[in-house]
């Protein structure tokens, strides 16, 4: 069971003895940090439990530790705060993976002992989750990435090979399919663990900032450049550096990455002197890098630098059995963030979730579930909530998921969802015919075929016909 441990880490004393004093009264045990590295040095010796950052800090930002907390530990929720919140911080802060983000004001301590209460739900929820999945499938080496499928669970096994290597890995896959949470496991439980792991998205990056993003740049190397500042590269020394969507990659810029893989050495944006790194590259795409490459629009020897241990993750829709065990664990994660005590899908709901095609994989599956969380009223998700969450989601294929529906109720849920009030009723002569009617359309016509389904004798349903023909 996890224990009630909270790291303060904020550089005001007065600030972080007062949320002491709130939280050991709640029931906490606290430690506090007043430097990035004081945090960094807590959480390396095994810290495991809620984290309260600061989003400036003297010897480095928020997000720069924060990155470097998950690669020690990969499961502790990390709830943001700050003097000067605005809403790009904000996404900033939970697009990289952060558990909340509060503003310091009069309702610190309220929001403060509510979203503690829920990253340690959280927390307790992914711990019970990674043991049942132990028990049930063995070892995980991926302890983010949920998977029952034996196929899946091969790929992630065959990444073991790598964890202490200096090969590049390059992950393809769909968006949505994890290749972030395999590219975290695979730093996680190599001998680089106590390095940083620093992540770069290169399509979310302007073409123009990309290359002093990645090399860092020169004080005067450009308008606004007032102080020499380290890019990613160097920020991984020592750690790995995960390039997402390295598809996006400008040429000009491939031809740099290029030379920096080959020699191990780069230059800042505007300098002269030779930088050497010792960083682990992984990279990850949701296109098809050889046809890239094949299309001219990616560097074949760049290709193969990156590709030196290639893996394929599959699509959610090719791992139907791993859809009722990520809902039920998005389920529980939701339920309790926003305070509802919903224990399960109903089981044609769980049916109605599989059959869909999940183009966002595991993250639409995820934000599918929390709409329907939001939405339930119940201790069980019904289809007809699940339905709506669909609607609003994604128009397309709701008529094939009514059938499903239908043709996965029992009878009485079927007649309950035709009849749902008393003015719908119908006398049962009525009822009979349209029934029989429906029955001779299934089969065409055929009035065999009809009566054995109906299970009746011909005769009745030549009678049916004449009452019919007589109304």
């Amino acid at each position: 069971m996890t224990k009630r441990q909270i790291l303060v880490v904020d550089d005001y004393p007065n600030l972080i003895e007062m949320l002491t004093e709130q939280l050991v009264s709640d029931g906490y045990n606290v430690t506090t940090a007043m430097t990035g590295k004081e945090a960094l040095k807590t959480v390396e010796a095994g810290f495991l439990g809620v984290i309260l950052l600061d989003v400036q800090l003297p010897d480095a930002t928020g997000l720069e530790i924060f990155h470097q907390i998950r690669a020690s530990q990969p499961l502790a929720p990390v709830i943001f705060i700050t003097a000067n919140a605005t809403l790009n911080m904000a996404v900033e802060a939970t697009k990289v993976g952060a558990f909340d983000f509060i503003e310091k004001g009069p309702d610190l301590g309220s929001r403060l002992s509510v979203a503690v209460k829920n990253a340690f739900n959280k927390l307790a929820m992914e711990e019970e989750l990674l043991n049942l999945k132990s028990s049930r499938s063995g070892p995980n080496p991926f302890p983010g990435f949920i998977t029952v499928t034996p196929k899946m669970q091969q790929i992630l096994e065959t990444l073991r090979s790598v964890f202490n290597s200096l090969a590049s890995v390059l992950i393809e896959g769909e968006s949505g399919t994890g290749k972030e949470v395999v590219a975290r496991g695979i730093h996680a439980g190599g001998n680089r663990n106590l390095g940083p792991f620093v992540a770069v998205n290169c399509a979310g990056i302007p073409e123009a900032l990309l290359e002093s993003e990645m090399f860092g740049y020169e004080k005067g190397a450009f308008t606004g450049a007032v102080s020499r500042r380290a890019g990613k590269f160097e920020a991984a020394h020592k750690g790995t550096l995960f390039l997402d969507e390295v598809g996006e990659l400008p040429k000009t810029l491939q031809a740099k990455l290029l030379r920096e893989l080959q020699d191990h050495t780069f230059q800042r944006v505007g300098g002269t002197e030779s930088i050497s790194v010792d960083i682990r590259i992984i990279s990850a795409t949701n296109r098809d890098l050889w046809q890239e490459v094949q299309n001219g629009n990616f560097r074949e020897d760049l290709y193969y630098r990156l590709a030196v241990f290639p893996v394929k993750l599959m699509p959610l829709r090719e791992r139907p059995a791993d859809i009722p065990v990520l809902a039920q664990y998005f389920l529980h994660r939701y339920s309790e963030e926003e305070g509802k005590d919903i224990k399960r899908f109903d089981p044609v709901a769980v049916q109605l979730l599989k059959s869909q095609p999940f183009p966002g994989n595991v993250r639409e599956l995820e934000n599918l579930v929390r709409h329907v969380v939001i939405i339930a009223r119940g201790e069980e998700i019904s289809p007809a909530e699940l339905i709506g969450a669909l609607g609003a989601h994604r128009a397309q294929g709701i008529p094939s998921v009514e059938s499903l529906l239908m043709a996965g109720s029992s009878l009485q849920q079927r007649l309950a969802s035709a009849f749902p009030d008393k003015a719908s009723v119908a006398p049962m002569k009525a009822l009979q015919l349209a029934y029989f009617r429906r029955a001779l359309e299934l089969f065409d016509n055929n009035i065999s075929q009809a009566a054995s389904a109906l299970d009746v004798g011909r005769a009745t349903v030549y009678r049916w016909i004449s009452d019919e023909s007589g109304e």
